[in-house]
C-alpha cells in the first residue's frame, strides 16, 4: 500500500529549497506561478526542469507559448512569492512589475538573485502535476541571499561572512590531510634532540 499523503506531505516539508517563480505571458500579460518543484537536468545541453499543476493556469501558457522564465527570489522578495503563490491577492501586480526579455522572449523579472530563460523542449505527465524540461538559452545572476522555504514556512540563511568562511576552509583543508603514522610519531617522540654543536673562533 503506498504511502498516505500526510505522510508524503509531512516528509517532503522538511526538506529545504530555494524559491522560485516561473513566468510565462498570456492575455493578460505577464503570468507567473511560485514553483518549489525546480532544479536542474542537465549541463551539456543546459536543461532544467519544472513541475507544474495541471489545474494552474500557467500550465496552459507554457505548454502554448514554448518558452518560460525562472526567477530565483532573494530573501527581501517573500511577497512577491506569496502573490504568485495565490495567497495574496494580486491586484494586477505582475502587470506592474518590471520585466524584460532575453532569448525567447519570455518574461524575466528584474532585480531577483537569479534567473534562467528557457525553451520548452519536452513535457511528460507526473501525476496531477506536469514535467516541463526547458532548455536554458540565457541566464544570469546578481549578490544577495536566496529566499528559502522549509517546512511550511520561509527561512532565512545566517550568513557566517568572512571569518566564517575562512574557518570553514580550514577546516575542510584538514579534513584532506592523509592521518599521521602512528609508529613514525612515536619514534618522533622518542628521539632525543641533540646538542648544537659549538662553532669555533677563528684565532689570530
Amino acid at each position: 500500500m503506498p504511502v498516505s499523503p500526510d505522510q508524503f506531505r509531512g516528509a517532503l516539508r522538511r526538506w529545504a529549497s530555494g524559491v522560485s517563480i516561473v513566468t510565462t505571458r498570456g492575455g493578460r500579460g505577464v503570468q507567473g506561478i511560485t514553483v518549489a518543484s525546480f532544479c536542474s537536468l542537465s549541463l551539456d545541453p543546459p536543461l532544467i526542469l519544472v513541475c507544474i499543476n495541471r489545474e494552474a493556469r500557467s500550465h496552459r501558457l507554457i505548454a502554448d507559448q514554448r518558452c518560460f522564465g525562472v526567477n530565483i527570489l532573494r530573501q527581501d522578495q517573500l511577497q512577491l512569492s506569496e502573490i504568485a503563490a495565490g495567497r495574496e491577492p494580486a491586484g494586477g501586480a505582475f502587470e506592474r512589475l518590471a520585466t524584460r526579455t532575453a532569448s525567447t522572449g519570455a518574461p524575466i523579472l528584474t532585480n531577483v538573485l537569479a534567473w534562467l530563460d528557457c525553451s520548452l523542449v519536452e513535457q511528460h505527465e507526473g501525476g496531477d502535476h506536469t514535467i516541463f524540461v526547458g532548455r536554458v538559452e540565457a541566464a544570469g545572476h546578481g549578490d544577495g541571499t536566496p529566499l528559502v522555504w522549509c517546512s511550511s514556512g520561509y527561512r532565512r540563511l545566517r550568513e557566517d561572512g568572512p571569518q566564517g568562511a575562512a574557518a570553514l576552509g580550514r577546516r575542510r583543508a584538514t579534513a584532506r590531510r592523509p592521518p599521521r603514522r602512528a609508529g613514525k610519531v612515536k619514534a618522533a617522540r622518542g628521539k632525543k634532540k641533540r646538542p648544537a654543536a659549538r662553532k669555533r673562533g677563528r684565532t689570530r
